[in-house]
């Protein structure tokens, strides 16, 4: 299938003044051909570009700049753009897209203007490029391939967001192939994106465009990250844990402890003098540790319980227990009936506490709830469990837990049996 010929523009790539010529450049050096006169067939020199019926756009500007065929080709599997003229075949040879350039592609880059060389590389990289974003691991390339190690170097020397790795021949393929990419590190690929293709005034091809916006996205949420995350020195300064500043953010804590550290943060005292001399009191007076934390209302607990052990306070099992100071109080709630739990909340501790106390004045606690289970109620237990009632029932009726009865009721019909 054959499109209308348009007139031949001579003078097409004698100036490389526009983004659409400048991109076309690319492309032809990427996948272009310029063929020397053939006496037996043709006269002029000419100069094509075949490439994927999908990527027909291409062909068409090429078209629309210097005139020439277009026509599908291979059952319209793909496209070809072609054009016989000496002089657009000598001034694409004179900017350095010659005859057999696979291994010699250059382009003289100080007769393209500064703000067509994004152009350039955009059409490049539609040609004999890459772009791959992943979501799951969020990896993104952008590369171009190219046997030229002195098109390798130009890229390299002229664009510092580049770097290059080299491919040994594989299967059919002779020659070392050159791999010129970014990857990943957001600041390459945010400086490529911004120079290449925020300068094009049209859209590149449309399957490459698809990754294209993955990958603006991708750096544009960064960037509201990187914002975000801009407030976490000062979090910390305010009292904020680690762990709490990394929910807040919906992240790990390695980027949090990245951010401190780039602040020269490494470690906060979250408590003053005056701080530390309140849970000092506190102890002594015999709060817990999360009343203590409570008073405060900065850090952890864990953090309370460290600096009390700092200051050589009893907060560690292994330490040597004193008497606690309410020990008096905390016996006259229990001569009274009072369970571990009613004892803290009557005093203000914790029931472990309590309970600690009663044991180091030598009263033996059963099953953390002795109290509540009397000789009577043990008596009507196992009698309502004789009727057939549930334990579950009994249980939730006592207020106690089904394990619980279950150990008193057998120990009762156990010493019944004895007696």
């Amino acid at each position: 299938m054959r499109f209308p010929a348009l007139p031949v523009n001579h003078r097409a790539f004698k100036v490389i003044d526009t983004h659409q010529k400048a991109y076309i450049l690319g492309f032809l050096l990427a996948d272009g051909c310029v063929l020397d006169p053939c006496p037996a067939r043709y006269q002029k020199s000419r100069v094509n570009l075949k490439i994927l019926a999908g990527d027909i756009q291409v062909c068409r500007m090429a078209q629309q700049i210097a005139g020439g065929n277009l026509r599908f080709i291979e059952e319209g599997y793909r496209v070809i753009w072609e054009v016989s003229s000496n002089a657009i075949a000598a001034d694409l040879i004179a900017l350095g897209i010659t005859p057999r350039k696979s291994l010699t592609a250059s382009i003289e880059w100080d007769r393209i203007p500064d703000h067509l060389h994004g152009a350039v590389i955009a059409g490049l990289i539609d040609g004999d490029g890459h772009l791959r974003f992943r979501e799951k691991t969020r990896h993104a390339e952008i590369s171009i391939a190219s046997g030229s190690v002195t098109l390798r170097d130009q890229l390299l020397d002229r664009f510092w967001f580049f770097k290059s790795v080299e491919e040994q021949p594989t299967g059919k393929r002779k020659n070392v192939l050159y791999r010129i990419f970014v990857e990943s590190n957001r600041e390459r690929l945010r400086s490529l994106v911004a120079n290449v293709y925020f300068t094009l005034p049209f859209s590149i091809l449309a399957r490459k465009q698809a990754v294209l916006n993955e990958i603006t996205d991708y750096l544009n949420a960064q960037e509201v990250y990187i914002k975000r995350m801009a407030a976490v020195p000062h979090l910390k300064r305010s009292g904020m844990t680690i762990e709490k500043i990394a929910a807040q953010f919906g992240t790990s804590q390695r980027p949090v402890l990245a951010r401190l550290k780039a602040a020269g943060i490494t470690k906060v005292d979250l408590y003053t003098a005056d701080d530390l001399d309140q849970m000092k009191r506190m102890h002594e007076g015999g709060s817990s540790i999360p009343a203590i934390h409570a008073a405060i209302g900065i850090g952890t607990e864990q953090a309370v319980r460290y600096r009390l052990h700092r200051m050589g306070c009893t907060t560690k099992k292994t330490m040597p227990w004193t008497r606690h100071p309410q020990t008096e109080a905390i016996l006259n709630l229990h001569e009274q009936g009072m369970t571990g739990v009613q004892i803290g909340l009557q005093l203000g501790i914790t029931p472990n506490m309590a309970c600690k106390a009663l044991r180091m004045e030598g009263i033996t606690l059963r099953g953390g709830a002795p109290i509540k289970l009397t000789p009577e109620l043990i008596s009507w237990a196992a009698d309502e469990l004789s009727k057939g009632r549930t334990l579950k029932a009994v249980a939730d009726e006592l207020g106690v837990s089904g394990t619980l009865v279950r150990i008193r009721v057998k120990e009762y019909i156990e010493q019944s049996k004895q007696q």
